[in-house]
């Protein structure tokens, strides 16, 4: 139990021919992670890397797709198929899968492309029909006929369209005395108005140029709307609803290439993420020859042998396997000496092994730092890294806090939200979903799920210490009060919560007794975390301290109150915050007075003027963080 979550790295070297064939073999172990290779301190002049380049080329194109497509990968959440409907293929390299791949999303692209232009024409031709439309019915009024343009023969008759905020330029434009004109103007939409002129046919160009102030367009006298008898609507609504129609089908096409090719689309999209991550994988590989290569990757430790067996045995004298173990406690480095003093660490004394520990302490490549992290969790505790992971996945040599987040979440907010009634609602809700989302187990959404459920039971416990079921203090059905409630005296602080509003400082004070509980808390889980690296001193000089600090305080407040004379007059009260702030300045200077190891390279005046300024923030901060509570 001890090592089961601790990681081993291994190292394999091979010829260069066997890169694809280790990757492969890698690759379908769910237990590997390949250490990034290391960047050489001085920047190298970049390598061309034409399949990159490729991959690079083939996710813009994707997710251009996926854009105009309006797909979002969400879609991809609920997609369901059967095994049998896999279509398999095959390829001779990932250039052939690249290509395959890359006329798959062309395809697509280009028939998108094709149909948004039959839409862009589609709606250019909708639109200038509807102003036609429009016009022609402003036009209607004057009986407009075939021969209607023809009955002039020295002047002009046309017909324009433009926005509304032009019409009082119009009226300037067309000022009679300095342009002889007859036009009439007519409101076809909220924002656009179609106008008539009559002009002199000699003045035509003096009229284009007053148009074109006012970005008029010419709406044309089309023979075939008119007839000897009017204007022929049918045929124009004849033509919109074909339009409207063609219209219709292009989107209706786009929905369907959407929708009924979606699991396409996943499994595309997941093609260009395996070769991103392959890509990736083979350039971590090292030369470390011409025709030797160097690959590294973590894996559990209690796997580690099962993992380098097959290994050997898939690819024997082409590969050489060499590894280390990955303690959580002790520093770890790539290097034959550390390799010994952990073969060697129980037949060593334990004051040599805290010697070379200080020496290794003192290098910056501690292993330990970019090795990943696994949380196992026992079932009723694992939703509750989905919260872990919001705020970060801890390190690899730290505590795993999911187990807290796990105990104290559901009671914060039972203790905000205390109903009895709410919480037994939250209970269902949270059990339905488990059960609708038990296919996606260990997903985010899953785990939320149960998370509601223990929210509830939190919400139970608080509504029984305010004594609340749905905002009342009785169980009331029908009319019939089956149950009157009354709240739960908290043990030891011999305190109830009945009515907090009525009882405010009562619940004042328990909100930051909550608040000190919960901000210790996570000072003693960083004293285990410093405890974990063997950094005791740190352990007791400053977590330690934070939690006398805080609690010392606490301790002043609600017993001595805000009555300052008190503090200082015997049993000195003021002490009990005093000294832990004294200690938590002075301790890290004494540690090194004491040559602590992490401490020796650190002077007396930094390690002073830190503890100085520690103090004053964690005074700040235990201020502001346990009214927060409140």
């Amino acid at each position: 139990m001890k090592n089961k979550n601790e990681m081993s790295l291994v190292k394999v070297t091979i010829n260069n021919n066997y890169k694809d064939s280790i990757l492969n073999h890698l690759s379908k172990k769910n237990i590997i992670y390949i250490k990034p290779k290391e960047k050489p301190k001085v920047k190298e002049k970049s390598e061309e890397n034409p399949l990159l380049e490729k991959i690079i080329i083939l996710r813009q194109n994707i997710e251009t797709l996926f854009r105009n497509l309006k797909i979002n990968r969400y879609d991809f959440i609920n997609l369901e198929f059967d095994e049998s409907e896999r279509i398999p293929f095959e390829v001779k390299d990932l250039h052939e899968l690249i290509n395959l791949t890359h006329e798959e999303i062309n395809f697509y692209t280009n028939r998108f492309n094709e149909l948004e232009r039959y839409i862009a024409k589609a709606k250019i031709e909708l639109e200038n029909l509807n102003i036609i439309k429009s016009s022609y019915e402003f036009l209607d009024n004057f009986n407009l006929m075939r021969e209607s343009p023809t009955y002039f023969k020295q002047l002009k008759f046309k017909v324009y369209t433009t926005f509304s905020k032009n019409i009082t330029n119009l009226k300037t434009l067309f000022e009679f005395s300095e342009f002889p004109n007859l036009y009439q103007t007519y409101q076809i939409s909220d924002d656009r108005i179609v106008f008539y002129i009559i002009y002199p046919k000699e003045r035509e160009n003096e009229l284009i140029e007053r148009i074109n102030i006012i970005y008029a367009e010419e709406v044309p006298i089309l023979r075939r709307y008119l007839t000897s008898e009017g204007i022929n609507f049918n045929r124009i609504n004849r033509e919109i609803d074909l339009i409207e129609n063609n219209l219709s089908k292009y989107q209706k096409e786009l929905e369907r290439i959407r929708d009924e090719n979606l699991l396409k689309f996943a499994a595309i999209d997941e093609v260009v993420q395996n070769l991103e991550k392959y890509n990736w994988a083979e350039r971590q590989f090292e030369q470390i020859s011409s025709e030797r290569l160097k690959i590294k990757f973590f894996v559990l430790k209690n796997r580690k042998k099962e993992v380098i067996d097959e290994i050997l045995k898939n690819f024997k004298e082409k590969t050489i396997v060499d590894s280390i173990n990955i303690s959580k406690k002790y520093p770890v480095l790539e290097t034959d000496k550390f390799e010994n003093i952990v073969e060697e660490k129980k037949a060593k004394g334990k004051k040599e092994i805290k010697k070379e520990k200080s020496e290794i302490e003192k290098k910056e490549n501690d292993l330990r730092a970019q090795t990943p992290t696994i949380m196992r969790n026992v079932f009723f505790v694992r939703p509750f890294e989905t919260i872990t992971k919001m705020y970060g996945t801890p390190s690899y040599y730290e505590i795993d806090p999911t187990p807290f987040i796990a105990l104290t979440f559901p009671i914060l907010f039972g203790l905000m939200f205390g109903d009895i009634g709410h919480g037994i609602c939250l209970i269902i809700a949270g059990l339905i979903g488990t059960i609708k989302f038990r296919e996606k187990k260990g997903s985010d959404l899953y785990n939320l799920c149960w998370i509601i459920f223990y929210c509830g039971w939190g919400s139970i416990l608080g509504g029984a210490l305010y004594g609340e079921f749905f905002g009342m203090h009785d169980v009331e059905i029908f009319g019939y009060i089956l149950l009157h409630l009354e709240p739960i005296t908290i043990p030891i602080l011999n305190i109830t919560l009945y009515n907090p509003l009525d009882n405010i400082m009562t619940t004042f004070k328990f909100a930051v007794l909550i608040g000190v509980f919960h901000i210790n808390l996570g000072w003693f889980i960083q004293a285990l975390n410093y405890w974990k690296q063997d950094r005791k001193y740190l352990a007791f000089s400053d977590s330690f301290i934070k939690i006398s600090l805080l609690t010392g305080g606490t301790i002043l407040i609600f017993v001595f109150g805000f009555k300052i004379d008190i503090w200082f007059e015997y049993p000195y009260p003021i002490l009990l915050p005093l000294v832990p702030g004294l200690l938590l300045i002075s301790l890290k200077p004494l540690g090194k007075v004491f040559r602590v190891s992490f401490l020796k390279e650190e002077s007396y005046g930094g390690l002073i003027g830190e503890g100085s300024i520690e103090t004053f923030e964690t005074l700040l901060s235990v201020i502001s963080n346990a009214a927060s509570y409140i």
